[in-house]
C-alpha cells in the first residue's frame, strides 16, 4: 500500500487519483477504506520508551523501575504520539474566520501540544459544556477525542475515562468492513489510551482493524504496510511494548522500502513537491523508529551505522567530524542514546555540547548555562549524572529553574511546573545523598505539606510518576510503611484491608509489580506470592502443573520466577520457564538449549539453570543466545558464567574494553581469589584479589556512577578487611542507583565461593 497519496477525511479513500496501474510505482496496492493518512508527521510517533539511565550491565529490559529514569525519550514522544493528532481539530473549511469559539478550540489544542495535559482537558470540558447546543457535529468529534487525548497523559482513573468516552463516541459513527470506525482518528486515539492501561491485545486488535487487516492472519499480513502511516507506525511501537520485536523490525524495514522506492519513482515522474515531502517526512520516522528498535534490541553498531549515514557521516570519520551535529535534531538526540549504551561518553559530550554551541574546555559558568533547546539542555544533564559529573547536572538544572545553588531549601525545593526537570533534579539530590531535598521536593510536586499526618503523606496524589518515584524514595530509604501506604493508596487499597482485598489485583500491573518487590524486601514474600498468583489467576495449593502455566504475561511469569529463585524453589521457577519456551522438560539438550525467541524468558532460564549448577546447559543456551540476540545482557551473562576458567582472558580479548568487560574481568579475579583461599593458597588468592580491585577501580575511574562496579568495589574491600562501614556504603550507594539490586537474586556460584573465602579468611 502507497503511503504517497494526499490525507483523505472521510472514510474511503479519495478518489482524485488517476495513476493507473501500469504507472504506479513498485509495490503499490489500491488504497482500501479507513485510511486517514495524514500530512504533518513527527518523529516522536515512532519513539521507543526505554530509558536513559546510568544503570548496571546486568539490568533487564522491561523490568527496571517505571518512570524512575532520567528519560530523554519520553519528552519527544509525549507531546505527539501520532502524528496526524497534532492537525485533526482544523476546520472543514480552510478560510473559516477565528471567531471567539474557533480561537478557544485552538487554545485547547495548543495546551494539548505543550504537554499541559490538566489544563487542556479544564479547556475541552469547558468548550463541550459551554457550547453544548453551539458546535458542529465535526467539532464534538475532534473535542472529544482531544479530551481523551489529555486525560490519557494522566491518572489511571482518567485514562479509563479516555476510553469510555472514546468507546461511547465510537458507538455514534460507522464502521468499516474490518470493525474499524470511520471517526477520523478515533481508533488510533482510544489504542493509545488501551496501551496506556496496558490493554495490549485490544489496542493491537483495534490496530489490526484499523489497518483493514483480519484478525486472524498471518505473521507476514501482518508485516505488510498498509498504507495507513500512522496506524503503521503506531502499531510497530506497541509491537515493542509486547516484545514482538521481530514483527515490529520486519514491518519498518517494508515500509522503508517501500518508502524508499516510491520516493524515486515521484522524483523521477517529477509529481507533487507535497507530496514528495511527506515521504521524505515518512521515511524519516521509519529510520529513526528503525533505530530506537536496534538500540532496544542491542543492536548498536546497525543502529549507529544508521543515524551515521543519516547525518552523512562514515563511521571511520574523525572524532571532530562524528561529533558535528548535523541539520536532523532527532537524529543527533537519538545518536547520543546509542553512544550513551555504547559506553562512549566522550562522544556523547562533544556532540551534546555543539549542540548547545559551547565549546569542551568552556568555563563551569558556561557549561551549565542552558541553550534554547530544552530537549539539549536535559540530555546533557542526564549525561553528566551518568559520568559522574553531578555537579555539573544540579548547576545546569537549577540554571534551567532560576534558583541559585545557594538558595534556601524553600526555594530549591520548589517545582518548576517541568516534569522532566523537576524530577530528574529529585534524582540526582538522591544519587548525591542530599535525600532530605528529594523528599521535600517531591512532597511538594505532590501538593503535600512535610508536616502533614502519615495518612495524608500517604494519599497517591493522581500523577502516575510523582507517585511512584515517591514511593521508592521512601523504599530506598528505608520507610518501607510510607512507601506501603502510597502504593496501596495508588491502588485503591488501605494497609487495614484484608489479606484478599490486599492481594487482589487492582489492574495497574506497574503498581502491583512494585507492591511485590517492596513485600519481598519487607520479608512479606508469602503476601508477594499471593498477589502474584492472583495476577495470573492462580492459587497457592494448585497443582504443580497449573502454578508452572504461563500467563501469557511475561513480565508477571518473570516475577513469579524471582520470586521462587529466592525462595530457593527452583523446581518451579525452571518448569514455568519450560513451558514458556515451549519446551519439555525430558527433551534433548539440543532443543532444551535452543533459544525460544524470547530474549528475556532465555535468558532467564540461563540463570535458573545457573544457581542449580546445570552450568553446561546455561552455558551452552547463553552461546546460542549471544549468536540470536547480540545484547549486552546475553554478553555479560556468558562472560560471567566463564568467570574463573582456563579461557576466560583469551574469551574477554575479543571484546572491545567497556564497563561490561571490566566488570566481568573484575569478578573472574575475585572468582580466583576465592578458589585460591578456599584451596590454602592465601598469597595467589591475595594476588589475585589485588587484580580484582584494581581492574574494578579502574572501571569506576571511567564510569563513576556504575552500580555494578560500586558494587563489586565493595566485594572485594570486604574480603580485603575493610571495616564494615566502608564496604556498606559502596553498597548503598549501588543500591541508590540501581534500586532494583535490593530484589535481585543473591546466590550467583561465586557469591557462595565467596562465603566460604570469608569464612577460611576469619580462621586464618
Amino acid at each position: 500500500m502507497s503511503y504517497g497519496l494526499p490525507p483523505t477525511t472521510g472514510t474511503t479513500a479519495s478518489s482524485s487519483t488517476s495513476t493507473s496501474a501500469t504507472t504506479q510505482p513498485p509495490g503499490y496496492r489500491a488504497s482500501g477504506s479507513g485510511r486517514d493518512a495524514t500530512e504533518k508527521s513527527q518523529s516522536s510517533s515512532c519513539t521507543n520508551v526505554s530509558t536513559f539511565i546510568p544503570r548496571g550491565p546486568q539490568a533487564q529490559r522491561g523490568h527496571q523501575y517505571p518512570d524512575r529514569s532520567l528519560n530523554i525519550r519520553d519528552r519527544q514522544a509525549k507531546a505527539s504520539q501520532n502524528p496526524s493528532l497534532q492537525t485533526f481539530h482544523q476546520s472543514d473549511n480552510a478560510t473559516q474566520p477565528k471567531t471567539a469559539k474557533r480561537a478557544k478550540i485552538n487554545d485547547a489544542f495548543k495546551e494539548l501540544s505543550k504537554q499541559k495535559f490538566s489544563n487542556a482537558e479544564e479547556a475541552f470540558r469547558t468548550i463541550l459544556k459551554e457550547g453544548k447546543n453551539k458546535l458542529s457535529d465535526h467539532e464534538r468529534k475532534n473535542l472529544t477525542i482531544g479530551l481523551a487525548r489529555s486525560l490519557k497523559e494522566q491518572t489511571h482513573e482518567k485514562q479509563k475515562e479516555a476510553c469510555s468516552l472514546l468507546k461511547e463516541l465510537r458507538l455514534k459513527g460507522k464502521f468499516s468492513a474490518f470493525g474499524a470506525s470511520t471517526i477520523p482518528n478515533l481508533d488510533l486515539t482510544l489504542s493509545l489510551c488501551e496501551q496506556a492501561l496496558r490493554h495490549y491485545p485490544d489496542a493491537e486488535a483495534r490496530l489490526t482493524a484499523l489497518r483493514n487487516i483480519k484478525p486472524d492472519a498471518d505473521e507476514e499480513t501482518l508485516c505488510e504496510p498498509s498504507g495507513n502511516f500512522d496506524a503503521d507506525i503506531a502499531n510497530t511501537r506497541l509491537w515493542q511494548f509486547m516484545k514482538k520485536n521481530t514483527l515490529a523490525e520486519t514491518l519498518l524495514l517494508k515500509m522503508e522500502k517501500q518508502l524508499t522506492s516510491e520516493l524515486k519513482w515521484r522524483q523521477s515522474a517529477v509529481t507533487c513537491t507535497v507530496t514528495i515531502e511527506r515521504l521524505h517526512k515518512y521515511l524519516h520516522i521509519v529510520k529513526i523508529a528503525l533505530a530506537r528498535l536496534w538500540q532496544w534490541e542491542s543492536k548498536y553498531e546497525k543502529a549507529e551505522d544508521l543515524l551515521l549515514n543519516m547525518s552523512g557521516k562514515h563511521p571511520g570519520a574523525s572524532e571532530k567530524v562524528l561529533c558535528k551535529p548535523c541539520e536532523d535534531h532527532d537524529v543527533n538526540l537519538t545518536l547520543a542514546i546509542v553512544w550513551q549504551d555504547m559506553g562512549k561518553y566522550q562522544l556523547i559530550e562533544k556532540l551534546l555540547l555543539n549542540m548547545s554551541g559551547k565549546p569542551l574546555n568552556a568555563s563551569e559558568d558556561i557549561l551549565c548555562k542552558p541553550c534554547s533547546q530544552h530537549d539539549i539542555n536535559m540530555a546533557l544533564a542526564v549525561h553528566w549524572v551518568i559520568a559522574g559529573k553531578n555537579h555539573l547536572a544540579e548547576k545546569l538544572l537549577l540554571n534551567m529553574s532560576n534558583k541559585p545553588l545557594n538558595a534556601s531549601d524553600n526555594i530549591l525545593c520548589r517545582p518548576t511546573g517541568q516534569l522532566d526537570v523537576d524530577l530528574t533534579q529529585a534524582r540526582i539530590w538522591e544519587v548525591t545523598g542530599k535525600h532530605h531535598l528529594t523528599e521535600r521536593l517531591l512532597l511538594n510536586m505532590s501538593g503535600k505539606d512535610p508536616k502533614a499526618s502519615e495518612y495524608l503523606l500517604c494519599q497517591a496524589c493522581g500523577h502516575y510518576r510523582i507517585d511512584i518515584t515517591l514511593a521508592y524514595h521512601w523504599e530506598h530509604g528505608g520507610k518501607y510503611r510510607l512507601s506501603e501506604r502510597l502504593l496501596l493508596s495508588m491502588c485503591g487499597k488501605h494497609p487495614n484491608n484484608l489479606e484478599e482485598i490486599l492481594c487482589k489485583p487492582s489492574g495497574q500491573p506497574e503498581i502491583e509489580m512494585s507492591l511485590v518487590r517492596l513485600w519481598q524486601e519487607m520479608d512479606q514474600h508469602e503476601r508477594a506470592e499471593k498477589l502474584l498468583l492472583n495476577m495470573c489467576n492462580k492459587y497457592p495449593d494448585a497443582s504443580e502443573d497449573i502454578l508452572c502455566k504461563p500467563s501469557g504475561h511475561d513480565v508477571i511469569d518473570l516475577a513469579l520466577v524471582r520470586y521462587w529463585q529466592i525462595t530457593k524453589k527452583y523446581q518451579l521457577a525452571e518448569k514455568l520457564l519450560l513451558n514458556a519456551s515451549d519446551k519439555h522438560p525430558d527433551a534433548s539438550e539440543d532443543i532444551l538449549c535452543k533459544p525460544c525467541g524470547r530474549h528475556d524468558i532465555d535468558l532467564a532460564l540461563v540463570r535458573t539453570w545457573e544457581m542449580i549448577d546445570k552450568r553446561e546447559l546455561a552455558k551452552r543456551l547463553i552461546e546460542r543466545c549471544c549468536e540470536l540476540y547480540h545484547s549486552k545482557e546475553c554478553q555479560f551473562t556468558l562472560l560471567i558464567l566463564s568467570c574463573g576458567q582456563p579461557g576466560f582472558m583469551e574469551m574477554i580479548s575479543r571484546y572491545p574494553k567497556n564497563e561490561n568487560t571490566l566488570l566481568a574481568t573484575s569478578i573472574h579475579y575475585f572468582t580466583l581469589a576465592c578458589e585460591q583461599i578456599i584451596n590454602d593458597n592465601p598469597e595467589s588468592g591475595k594476588e589475585s584479589l589485588r587484580e580484582a580491585f584494581e581492574t574494578v577501580v579502574s572501571l569506576l575511574e571511567k564510569h563513576p556512577n556504575s552500580a555494578g562496579g560500586l558494587s563489586q568495589k565493595a566485594h572485594c574491600l570486604r574480603m580485603m578487611g575493610a571495616t564494615r562501614q566502608e564496604w556498606k556504603e559502596y553498597f548503598k550507594k549501588a543500591q541508590t542507583l540501581d534500586l532494583k539490586r535490593a530484589h535481585s537474586r543473591k546466590n550467583d556460584f561465586w557469591r557462595r565461593d565467596e562465603a566460604s573465602a570469608l569464612q577460611k579468611l576469619h580462621c586464618l
